[in-house]
């Protein structure tokens, strides 16, 4: 794939937040320690769990 054909939901920081969403764990992280992009994930995830209102029952 190109960057050409890249498109928002392909960046590490959506993925990130995707990830958290749906409840998959932190280790899932597909990006190697110490790079941009896994950084980028990290952020993310995180966030993901500070903005995201609470499930209701």
């Amino acid at each position: 794939m190109t960057n050409a054909q890249a498109t928002a939901s392909d960046s590490p920081f959506i993925q990130g937040r995707n990830a958290r969403l749906y409840g998959k764990p932190k280790s899932e992280c597909p990006y190697p320690e110490g790079s941009e992009d896994r950084t980028a994930w990290m952020e993310a995830y995180d966030e993901a769990a500070v903005t995201d209102p609470p499930e209701t029952p």
